[in-house]
């Protein structure tokens, strides 16, 4: 199904029955009114939230985050899962949205059926209410819409900051060849997992020390963690590859094509701490976390963040980067 077309598109349909329409296909996840849209703002109560409460904004735009012929259904998934993502990195739950488009004129109405209906069963699937947004019109053949989402926790957040000198380093799941596999549209966000280490962390005295998702490629989203004065060395054996058709990522893919949607954490306890951890980590969540490596302090204040051991001994400097939308060749 193509996005945009020159007869039977928006233009013309007028924004409130442009609005009544995204939100039908948006279906059971937009509440009744006043407690969804149709005012100047949403009403929910209090005792929605628990006792943190936690705010992330992220979008999906056309020829950025899919492509045109990405199924709109598969494009209004991932606009729910990838702001969710977010969420499971501090160990919270989602709760309620808001959403923001920017529609051409010239954009299918089915198309956008498609793409709401996708976004509206996702959002149903993890327990968020929908509660109103705003569209705007741009030029021809553009398309984005924005989520801003809200969770809570009772638990203890995950935070970025906090890793330290000598944590372990660990990741959820496999990386690279996102988008060649669908792996960026077909990805489940871990929130079993963040809950896990949220859990942990009010549990134990070893302690996950900093959290985040890995959206943007681990080698960019690693420098979100780790402290100025410290640098991870990575062991590139143990760096999980993704397959695709027959083929393994390498290591540049693993470090920089982003889009994977795992957490990578930092863990600080002892050598026996950490068995522990994994341990319990396995059980729960039925697969064991991937340790990656190490921080370390920095023998001088002008290294950089990232090295690789081979297992030759000898430390090499990584500084290649992530996908950062404003560096793209």
């Amino acid at each position: 199904m193509k996005p945009f077309c020159k007869r039977g598109n928006i233009s013309g349909m007028g924004e409130k029955a442009l609005i009544a329409r995204i939100c039908s296909r948006l279906g059971a996840a937009v509440p009744q009114y006043p407690h969804g849209p149709g005012d100047d703002c949403a009403l929910f109560a209090s005792k929605n939230f628990k006792k943190n409460v936690f705010a992330t904004s992220d979008a999906v735009i056309l020829g950025v985050h899919f492509a045109e012929n990405t199924p709109p259904r598969l494009a209004g998934e991932k606009l729910i899962k990838r702001n969710v993502s977010d969420i499971a990195s501090m160990g919270a739950l989602p709760r309620i949205a808001m959403t923001s488009a920017i529609l051409s004129k010239d954009l299918s109405p089915a198309w956008l059926d498609a793409f709401c209906c996708g976004a509206g069963n996702a959002a149903s699937k993890y327990g968020i209410n929908i509660v109103g947004g705003d569209v705007a019109a741009a030029g021809n053949s553009f398309f984005s819409m924005h989520l801003a989402l809200l969770g809570d926790s009772d638990l203890p957040p995950l935070l970025r900051r906090g890793a330290r000198d000598s944590d372990f380093l660990f990741v959820s799941g496999e990386l690279g060849y996102s988008f060649e596999s669908g792996r960026h549209l077909h990805f489940e966000p871990r929130l079993r997992e963040g809950r896990f280490l949220a859990k942990w962390n009010k549990e134990h005295t070893s302690k996950v020390t900093s959290c985040t998702d890995i959206s943007d490629g681990l080698s960019g989203d690693i420098c979100n963690i780790i402290p100025p004065d410290c640098k991870a060395l990575l062991d590139c054996g143990a760096l999980p590859r993704a397959k695709f058709r027959s083929k393994t990522a390498s290591l540049e893919r693993v470090l920089c094509d982003g889009e994977d949607y795992e957490l990578l954490f930092s863990f600080c306890g002892s050598d026996s701490d950490r068995a522990n951890f994994e341990k319990k980590y396995a059980k729960a969540i039925g697969k064991p976390p991937i340790y990656i490596g190490r921080i370390a302090k920095k023998t001088r204040p002008d290294e950089g963040a990232l090295f690789l051991n081979f297992g030759d001994g000898i430390l090499r400097e990584f500084r290649g980067r992530g996908f950062d939308h404003y560096l793209r060749d």
